[in-house]
């Protein structure tokens, strides 16, 4: 089936358009038609003369085969992928819902869903958002020159595998295609933005976003949103700050990622909320899948605030705006109201409190909508990506070093997703260092966990960190906890 051009976006006249060789004329927006096609194993592409097949220039994601020759291509964001297809096809069947009978079609493409893909590479993500994201059209964009016969090819390949859904591609920088989105008042269901380092473009790709719709934010600037490189931070995230080397510094860096976006998006009359977030360790990268939508009232700015954590004994909290010219620890505070007024004694005092280093400002509240990541696990298991056991599919069988399979992550977005829990968690290790308190060594996570959760404290894992742990109670709570842990574990084996 021909797919048919999406006719939203005009570009200018010095951007630069791709038109494929078995097209004889030009036009400034084309559709992807059914490309003359030759054979590799069972993966379909498309022959250029003599040019000779290489099989590292092809692959499969999630059942999808694609080729990536002369296109940046990163296995490790397949996972990443994963979320945005169950995003889109959540969000596709909302939309078909919410139509009218007669707008319906046999395909439920019908509900309209359209996505613009401003960096889109290969084009992998494109051919997975017309597979398996239901979406009604893609609209694949890239910068750079040479990837246009790949991103082409990839997309006509989906159109003859059965995708239904409209597909255009442009060949501009991101910020001209956003702009001129703008200009010309094109809005898109979801807005892709797989951009690199600390390039900012939350602006922009907010006023192409349809109210309801999606903007899916990354950032690969792992150094300045862990804190490392200072001015990069202050520049690019509202002169943000985090504490170099404090524990928990790659979520503080996620939060920063999302609070940034927030704030940005209440500047401009628009409600900011992630329905989930991810912090990936490959490279690291952080990424958010927001909803925007219209802003109602003012804006609650106690969403977005400061963190700090207590160097001495690793307690951490929210910062009251208030506190910022001095936070202390409360855990280590060791000043008691006196009738005395000796300012000596003052002195002596003040230098037994323990600074916080603070981090902010960023997004306070869940990382993830419970709600949401409830229909994506759904929208998982009836895709069979989830639901039977590890290595649902090939992907989950052969697992990146270092990520989790996705029910395990769909599973610790739900457990993060309790308002209850703080916005930072404590690393086991920092726990167990020596004068914290922990007696017995660092227990097991699942059963520190548990028995936070029989004291009634919101507690689990993160999937920040492997060895990060997330609860509301007390620090003295959380080492008497992991005490009764290992002081049962030890009468059990004795």
């Amino acid at each position: 089936m021909t797919a048919v051009a999406v006719s939203s976006v005009m570009p200018s006249r010095d951007a630069k358009i791709f038109v494929p060789t078995v097209k004889a004329r030009r036009q400034p927006r084309r559709s992807i038609s059914r490309p003359r096609m030759g054979r590799m194993g069972d993966l379909a592409i498309e022959t250029q003369g003599d040019e000779v097949e290489d099989r590292d220039d092809f692959g499969v994601e999630r059942g999808v085969p694609f080729t990536r020759k002369r296109a940046f291509y990163r296995v490790e964001s397949a996972q990443a992928r994963d979320l945005a297809m169950l995003l889109a096809s959540v969000h596709s069947d909302e939309a078909v819902a919410a139509s009218s009978s007669s707008f319906r079609d046999r395909e439920r493409i019908s509900g309209g869903v359209s996505v613009l893909d401003a960096m889109s590479g290969c084009g992998v993500r494109c051919v997975r958002y017309l597979l398996q994201g239901e979406v009604s059209s893609v609209h694949a964009n890239d910068a750079d020159p040479n990837v246009m016969d790949t991103l082409s090819e990839n997309l006509a390949g989906a159109h003859t595998r059965g995708a239904t859904g409209a597909s255009s591609v442009t060949n501009m920088d991101a910020h001209r295609l956003l702009a001129e989105c703008y200009l010309d008042d094109a809005r898109y269901d979801i807005v892709d933005v797989d951009s690199f380092g600390s390039e900012n473009l939350v602006s922009a790709t907010m006023r192409c976003v349809k109210l309801g719709g999606y903007a899916y934010l990354t950032s690969t600037d792992a150094l300045a949103l862990c804190g490392k490189s200072p001015g990069a931070l202050s520049a690019n995230y509202g002169g943000a700050r985090v504490a170099p080397n404090t524990q928990g510094a790659n979520e503080l860096g996620l939060r920063v990622f999302v609070g940034d976006a927030v704030r940005i998006g209440a500047a401009m009359g628009l409600r900011v909320t992630p329905v989930f977030s991810l912090f990936h360790p490959h490279g690291p990268v952080f990424r958010a899948m927001l909803r925007v939508e219209a802003l109602k009232g003012d804006w609650d700015f106690r969403s977005v605030g400061h963190v700090g954590r207590c160097r001495a004994c690793g307690d951490a909290r929210v910062i009251d705006p208030g506190e910022l010219g001095g936070a202390f620890c409360h855990q280590c505070d060791t000043i008691r109201a006196s009738r005395d007024d000796d300012r000596s004694a003052s002195r002596a005092m003040e230098v037994s409190r323990s600074c916080l280093e603070v981090s902010g400002p960023m997004w306070l509240g869940p990382l993830h909508e419970r709600a949401t990541v409830e229909k994506l696990r759904s929208k998982a298991a009836e895709k069979g990506w989830i639901g039977r056991g590890e290595g649902a599919s090939a992907e989950d069988g052969a697992k990146v070093k270092g990520q989790m399979s996705l029910e395990a992550l769909l599973g610790s977005f739900a457990a993060e997703s309790d308002p209850k829990l703080p916005p930072y968690h404590h690393r086991t290790d920092e726990l167990g260092r020596s004068g914290r308190g922990l007696k017995r060594g660092i227990p097991a996570m699942k059963a520190w966990v548990e028995e936070l959760k029989s004291r009634g404290f919101a507690a689990c894992k993160t999937h920040v960190d492997s060895r990060g742990l997330k609860t509301n109670a007390p620090m003295e709570q959380i080492v008497d906890a992991a005490n009764a842990v290992t002081r049962a574990r030890d009468a059990a084996s004795a």
